[in-house]
């Protein structure tokens, strides 16, 4: 008996092909009555569904709902159909239930299920070389066709925010982390196609598998990328070169430079140049030979931490030359990544943000503010252009890292120059003045931002000891006016952004 495939198309592109390829190889064709037009105006000899359920009448539902198509694709006796070539409309279209049907009863008759052009073209291309559908790429089809029915109906459950789901589709396996038990690790891309950004768009050209913590990080500097970027766009007309250098994800080094990307590179590596060992690196601009050379050793980090290796893990860039990645690529356990959207990149602006908790997940809106000194209420004096560019660099990473929930950093002459958090507001200014000594930098004259309101004047008593003369923090708190006098007391111009504005970016 010969094989029969049934089409229901709502994108009839490659449709008489691949039925006369069908045809060729000794099969039948039963297709849906648009579908059945268009292969006989093209000569082709098919079986209208209708003749086949033998149900002429028109019920006002798809002819492919009928109990004959079931019992053809879910038993072994005749008639059967041994596969399905369904490509549903788009929901936008309406709820195209009858080509959702067919695939779920094409899978639950372990039948081949096809729902795209690309497959379709694998499965004709398996029958003509072998003359059978092979049993992984029926499995596969069948996972693919449960899959997108599953996301159809969850996008349908969720319009009123009842339900909620999260989706994707296995890209790749991640290596072996840092805890060698946490296998396997995977990853998992999503079905939005309009974030450049995206894990999907991220290419790695060099350097072994990455693992979860590689990736985890990765994400993580992007935001802050995307948020300086902004920030500089938004407060000054136009982003210069931007340097992320970061280790597990919380940046330790920000270069800024209207003129250079070496510039830029070198503050951020000096930054923090003992944090930033065995960390990341991500860029606005392409990686040369020579920048890839700074990024590789420094003669200056060996004469002063007696290493001149920067160790990083992961470098993010828009591009590099051959020569860049042979410099780089030395150390295989370096990954590096390009996408060229990194050019001029943008934060996350609608969406949800998930959290996995035992028993469920948490979601909330996507933070999508962007620091708007024009919408700040200033208290003291005018920043100047060299004080709006330090202002942006400590915002971003205020409002990026996570060091303890509350986040102060500091960053003066377009570098960042340290980062602190805690559980308060003043243990993050601690740390971050401490961790800024210790790294040799000066903080007279520097700039602070701050994640979170400061409630008293503990915290902004720390940053003017300092000798930091300008900052950003959320309005609120109940002794808001008293902290504002404070600051001007100490001389220290403040801009308080918007109360309902701040970070905590990692809850």
């Amino acid at each position: 008996m010969k094989p029969t495939a049934l089409f229901s198309l709502n994108d009839t592109s490659h449709a008489e092909q691949f039925a006369e390829q069908l045809i060729q190889l000794g099969w039948n064709i039963i297709a849906s009555s648009e579908t059945v037009e268009l292969l006989r105006k093209n000569g082709l000899q098919v079986e209208d569904i209708a003749d086949f359920t033998g149900t002429k009448e028109n019920y006002g539902f798809p002819p492919t709902l009928h109990a004959k198509v079931e019992y053809a694709l879910t038993t072994d006796n005749p008639p059967r159909i041994d596969l399905v070539y369904v490509i549903p409309y788009p929901l936008s279209d309406g709820n195209d239930v009858g080509g959702r049907t067919l695939l779920a009863l094409a899978v639950k008759g372990e039948r081949t299920a096809v729902m795209n052009i690309e497959d379709m073209k694998k499965v004709v291309s398996e029958l003509s070389e072998t003359g059978v559908v092979s049993e992984n790429t029926s499995l596969d089809l069948a996972d693919k066709a449960c899959f997108e029915i599953a996301k159809h109906y969850l996008s349908l459950a969720g319009k009123r925010e009842k339900f909620d789901a999260v989706s994707g589709q296995h890209s790749y396996d991640l290596m072996n982390g840092e805890n060698p038990y946490q296998v396997p690790a995977s990853v998992f891309i999503s079905d939005k196609q309009d974030d450049l950004l995206s894990l999907k768009n991220l290419k790695q050209i060099s350097g072994e598998l990455p693992c979860f913590t590689n990736m985890a990080d990765a994400d993580c500097i992007l935001q802050t990328l995307c948020l300086a970027a902004e920030a500089f766009s938004l407060n000054t007309g136009s982003t210069p070169y931007l340097c992320v250098a970061a280790k597990h994800g919380n940046a330790c080094g920000v270069g800024v430079s209207r003129t250079s990307c070496m510039e830029a590179v070198e503050k951020a590596l000096w930054g923090n140049p003992v944090a930033i060992w065995g960390g990341e690196v991500i860029t606005n601009f392409p990686i040369d030979e020579q920048l890839g050379s700074a990024l590789f050793k420094s003669a200056q980090r060996e004469h002063r931490l007696g290493n001149g290796f920067w160790m990083l893990d992961v470098v993010i860039a828009p591009s590099f030359t051959s020569e860049a990645v042979s410099v780089l690529g030395k150390r295989k356990e370096r990954k590096l990544f390009a996408n060229q959207s990194l050019v001029s990149p943008l934060s996350i602006k609608s969406g949800f943000l998930y959290r996995h908790m035992r028993g469920g997940f948490l979601k909330q809106p996507a933070a999508s503010y962007v620091l708007n000194l024009k919408e700040s209420q200033l208290v003291g004096q005018i920043f100047s252009e060299k004080e709006v560019m330090s202002l942006i660099v400590a915002w971003a990473v205020a409002f990026s890292s996570n060091h303890g929930g509350n986040e102060v950093a500091l960053a003066k002459d377009g570098a960042l120059l340290s980062v602190g958090g805690g559980p308060s507001t003043v243990e993050a200014a601690r740390v971050a003045v401490m961790r800024l000594s210790d790294c040799g930098h000066e903080a007279k004259g520097s700039a602070f931002a701050a994640d979170a309101f400061f409630p008293f004047t503990d915290a902004p008593s720390i940053l003017a000891d300092a000798g930091i003369l300008t900052g950003c923090v959320p309005g609120g708190g109940k002794h808001e006016t008293a902290v504002k006098s404070y600051f001007q007391d100490r001389g220290v111009s403040i801009a308080y952004l918007p109360e309902q504005f701040r970070g905590f970016c990692r809850h």
